[in-house]
């Protein structure tokens, strides 16, 4: 591979009394154990701490969205997220590692390669369950003999972004799982636009791109047409062997589950998808506003409770995790 770029009859007054302090004490009682169960409650005692979430990468568009969803139920416990720019996926990643930001939402193959890193060694924990997936996709000229990447030897790709980015993450890995493409698929870095109109022109072979089902380049490519009136582009198979699901995040998870979709164009395209993730530092996460739960489960609480507003927002299916695919 060459690179280049989650009724009532009156008592007597004291039984009256008596009855009321046992009430008043039977819904303090009930009212602490619900805090303890839901730790993202209304309390208007908690003095409020800022959280900063980097979104860098592909889920910079995604954290418009999902940031928002839970930040309207974590500030409830105090806890304010507050999302901020940080470069690629791995700069992502990494920003939690060195301190500069307190949470992270990054795609969980970036965790397999910074926990390789020094720097970032017992430094986080990813807290909640999944928040939402990510897919790969690779594109063609719809009259492409070649129909799914192991047909790609020698041909050459684009892939979004630069060093680092999400895109080129997951196709590293994919490349490197197969001896025969690493070897032979030049591998050039651009823009969406730019790589879909070089594959048009036949400039390039291919366009590679991790994004999520609410991307307006899905759009952009299934309807797309030439001059004739027929599909200009075609999503292709992405079938890795079995070497490629081995891969883990470090800390015991799969990256990578294959899955279908389904475009109302064609035939149904197997693919990769992997999850987006929510980080958040060692030296945050037991912080906590006055009164308040301890931010890891403010976050977790948030996360569940947002899940099936956070997938509609994705355009993802709620099944997007089935029991027994070949990532758990």
């Amino acid at each position: 591979m060459r690179w280049r770029f989650p009724s009532e009859t009156p008592m007597p007054r004291c039984f009256a009394v008596l009855t009321l302090v046992a009430a008043i004490g039977l819904t303090f009682g009930a009212g602490a154990q619900d805090t303890a169960n839901d730790p993202v409650r209304n309390r208007s005692d908690f003095a409020p701490i800022v959280l900063r979430v980097a979104c860098g990468g592909i889920a910079k568009a995604a954290c418009a969205k999902v940031v928002p969803r839970l930040t309207a139920r974590t500030v409830q416990a105090g806890v304010n997220l507050r999302p901020s720019g940080s470069g690629l996926a791995l700069d992502t990643a990494a920003a939690v590692c060195t301190g500069e930001a307190a949470a992270a939402i990054v795609q969980r193959d970036a965790l397999a390669l910074t926990a390789r890193l020094p720097s970032c060694s017992g430094r986080y924990d990813v807290v909640g369950r999944p928040l939402y997936p990510f897919y790969a996709f690779l594109v063609v000229k719809a009259d492409a003999t070649f129909r799914q990447l192991d047909d790609m030897a020698g041909k050459r790709l684009v892939v979004t972004g630069s060093p680092g980015s999400g895109g080129q993450i997951a196709l590293g890995f994919l490349l490197r799982s197969n001896p025969a493409l690493q070897r032979s698929v030049t591998v050039s870095m651009g823009d969406p636009a730019v790589a879909l109109a070089w594959v048009a022109a036949g400039s390039i072979d291919g366009f590679f791109a991790l994004d999520t089902l609410d991307s307006e380049m899905i759009d952009q490519v299934r309807l797309r047409v030439d001059p004739r009136g027929k599909p200009l582009y075609a999503f292709i198979d992405i079938r890795p062997g079995q070497e490629f699901f081995r891969n883990g995040d470090g800390a015991g998870h799969c990256l990578y589950r294959l899955t279908a979709l389904d475009f109302g164009v064609g035939l149904p395209v197997t693919t990769v998808s992997e999850d987006a993730v929510m980080l958040v530092a060692r030296s945050s996460r037991d912080n906590h506003a006055k009164g308040g739960p301890r931010v890891a489960d403010a976050l977790a609480g948030a996360i569940d409770g947002a899940a099936a507003a956070i997938l509609a927002d994705m355009k993802s299916p709620s099944d997007w995790r089935p029991v027994g695919t070949s990532c758990q």
